[in-house]
């Protein structure tokens, strides 16, 4: 959607410029700041993000209230943005099942992406390559429609130190060939590895887990001038 709006913006500039002095009177209305915000404003309404992954999006062990799509959702609203966060996590999910059915969140049109995934493939010892190349299209599938956030993933080193930096690497190889994406490095930042933000199974994740994802999400977006008032 914002990617068809600047598009559409820019015609209407190009058509404008096009215009004889004759004409400028007439449209002095419609140059005017205001009414331009007043357009976008109109054209945009409730923007959407989209958020794919596993258990960890889905709420595991915890209200839905308390997933960080929830928490993103109302900091959002908070702090004046028009969005609405629609979680789209379903537990146990590997990078194919999420392949499998991110086609059908299409049609919820989505104008921010927060892509996720690979957790569930790493603990199973799945291919790296394959999972790079899932992600790969789930990004292609998407590219087009959103802007797309691409979240860096780590597994601890039970399956070898090849594995796992191939497993971290491959999150940075997809931000390099994918120029127009955006990527925070680690969905695991300042939460990997502390006991006390982990429920008994130390896997997922506690309210106040969701809370510390959140406000780095938060930030992000700002600081990447993602998200739009």
């Amino acid at each position: 959607m914002k990617k068809t709006l600047l598009l559409l913006l820019a015609a209407f500039v190009l058509v404008s410029c096009s215009w004889g002095s004759s004409d400028i009177e007439d449209i002095s209305e419609i140059s005017n700041p205001t009414t331009m915000q007043e357009m976008k404003e109109d054209f945009l309404g409730t923007q959407t993000i989209l958020a794919l992954w596993d258990s960890l999006t889905a709420w595991y062990g915890v209200q839905i209230s308390e997933s960080y799509p929830s928490k993103l959702e109302t900091k959002l609203q908070e702090n004046n943005y028009d969005y609405k966060v629609i979680n789209a996590g379903v537990s146990w999910d590997t990078s194919k099942n999420l392949l499998d059915r991110a086609e059908l969140y299409l049609e919820q049109e989505p104008d921010i992406v927060l892509l996720v995934i690979g957790g569930n493939d790493g603990l199973r010892a799945q291919s790296t390559d394959t999972l790079k190349q899932n992600i790969q299209t789930i990004i292609d599938m998407y590219e087009w429609e959103a802007e797309i956030v691409l979240w860096g993933m780590e597994i601890p080193g039970n399956f070898g130190w090849s594995y796992t930096k191939n497993f971290k690497d491959l999150y940075f190889e997809l931000a390099r060939e994918n120029d127009d994406i955006y990527f925070l490095e680690s969905f695991l930042k300042d939460v990997g590895g502390v006991a006390r933000l982990n429920q008994w199974d130390r896997i997922h994740p506690t309210s106040e887990w969701y809370d510390i994802i959140t406000q780095n999400l938060y930030e992000f977006l700002e600081d990447e001038d993602i998200i739009q008032k």
